[in-house]
């Protein structure tokens, strides 16, 4: 009977193990929302416009996606899941902006770059690869 209940309880413990590792990461999306999106080449403005930001997380990152009027995307992913546990002040520990490694600044009320530290400042996120770098802010109702 002891060997019975022992076999019972690996094939039940091996099935609970197979299902939670098939089981795919999914993300989290939150409801999309109006915003303002800003493109810049460099320190020159290319875009301004407003657009439809949509937004989760799932499988160690955020993300957000600007969804341009002319029907272009750029997608922007915050890593917060680091086996270095090398984590910035914000709690991520790397970014991408289309699937190009890239940095994150701020930019002031005036779209400057600045180092200093505003609530009304815009996060931004500027391909290390190239000068470009993109922000957005979601319209508060």
């Amino acid at each position: 009977m002891k060997l019975h209940l022992n076999s019972i309880l690996v094939t039940g413990l091996m099935t609970t193990g197979a299902i939670a590792w098939a089981t795919p990461a999914t993300s989290r999306p939150y409801p999309e929302q109006v915003g303002i999106c800003y493109a810049f080449q460099g320190n020159t403005q290319a875009r301004l416009e407003p657009c439809v930001i949509s937004a989760g997380y799932g499988a160690g990152a955020h993300y957000a996606v600007l969804n341009w009027s002319d029907g272009t995307k750029t997608s922007i992913v915050m890593v917060n899941a680091c086996a270095d546990g090398n984590y910035d002040p914000s709690g991520y520990c790397g970014y991408t902006v289309n699937d190009r490694d890239a940095e994150v600044y701020q930019r002031d009320v005036f779209l400057g770059e600045t180092t200093f530290d505003a609530p009304d400042n815009l996060p931004c996120y500027r391909v290390i690869s190239t000068t470009s770098s993109f922000c957005y802010r979601f319209n508060e109702s």
